[in-house]
């Protein structure tokens, strides 16, 4: 095969987290695994398009006449068409093969790495298809509402359009957004009930996010938000939960939000039981599960601060569950 001529955009995709993948330990800090995911472009090409997400609009720009933009089909539901972008991102193609001055940040050990030059972010992003040489360099300002994302035009076929914020850079791009005083990305389960109360189920891989939420949906009206990325945000006072694209095993991902009031860690036990937490256990498990720049000392900072106050405004316990549906009349009547 002639790596050259790829059609766009790499067959892996990177999953960088504190969460190990299903099957393995946990480990501490952060880390990238790979995984296959169904990548099938959106019908929709264009040289302008909004993403939104956790209310925090990307808008992305073609820089070059013969690059048209698209999204995968599952955010293209995160697609807006009016209103005003925190974040400018202009894509172009470019020659990545050229070394660049810039100092190493963090190495995620995988597939992409960050490094800093004349005081801007850069991301590198690298994959097994193509070798060392990085398929894409994204370069943002320090408060990560510019950028540029440049694509190495010999990998790409321009017959067909990029996705150029393709996971896991905008993952990587909103997480360092969000702890700029906005909010923190959690590896877990919301939902909003039929009563209206919103339920945040936190976990690793492989903790029964996906199961609780078809198991939820089976027991009454429910919205799933999303069954593995959620992100968290505060608006006067009261704690928010928003989707993301970044779904799981059941791809539950609406853009859409919900207030929080419960929140649940999760374990499989052999019966359903609710076990308080203490806010310190809290804190910990929430950072175990927290998708945040570990390299940043303000924005874990940031984090730590967040996820305080957040235990203190809300009941936290654990949820040990066994698959039926007895657990969510467990839950539910906890929050009552």
């Amino acid at each position: 095969m002639d790596r050259r001529r790829a059609r766009a955009g790499p067959a892996i995709v990177c999953r960088w987290g504190p969460a190990s993948p299903k099957g393995r330990e946990p480990t501490s800090g952060g880390h990238l695994t790979e995984t296959y995911e169904d990548t099938t472009a959106s019908r929709r090409a264009t040289d302008t398009l909004t993403l939104r997400v956790g209310d925090v609009a990307v808008r992305i720009k073609s820089g070059n006449p013969d690059m048209k933009l698209r999204v995968n089909r599952v955010a293209e539901s995160f697609l807006v068409s009016d209103g005003p972008a925190d974040v400018e991102v202009t894509t172009a193609w470019g020659d990545l093969c050229q070394p660049t001055q810039a100092s190493l940040v963090f190495d995620s050990g995988g597939l992409w790495r960050l490094s800093r030059e004349l005081e801007k972010h850069v991301f590198h992003l690298t994959s097994p298809m193509y070798g060392p040489q990085p398929y894409k360099r994204a370069t943002f300002s320090v408060d990560f509402t510019c950028g540029e994302v440049l694509l190495e035009r010999s990998y790409f076929d321009r017959r067909y359009p990029v996705d150029a914020l393709e996971y896991p850079l905008d993952e990587l791009l909103m997480m360092n957004l969000l702890v700029r005083e906005r909010g923190v990305e959690v590896h877990a389960c919301g939902l909003e009930d039929s009563d209206g109360q919103g339920y945040l189920l936190v976990g690793h891989s492989g903790s029964g996010k996906t199961t609780v939420a078809e198991l939820w949906q089976k027991a009454g009206a429910v919205r799933v938000l999303s069954d593995d990325r959620i992100i968290l945000r505060s608006w006067s006072g009261t704690p928010w939960m928003y989707g993301t694209p970044w779904h799981g095993e059941a791809r539950f991902a609406l853009p859409a939000r919900t207030p929080l009031r419960q929140i649940f860690f999760l374990r499989h036990g052999t019966t359903n039981e609710i076990v308080p937490l203490k806010c310190t256990e809290a804190l910990a498990r929430f950072l175990a599960c927290s998708f945040v720049p570990f390299y940043s000392r303000s924005g874990l900072d940031f984090a730590l601060t967040f996820f305080s106050q957040l235990i203190d405004s809300l009941p936290c316990a654990e949820l040990r569950f066994v698959p039926e549906e007895s657990a969510i009349e467990l839950a539910r009547r906890r929050a009552a």
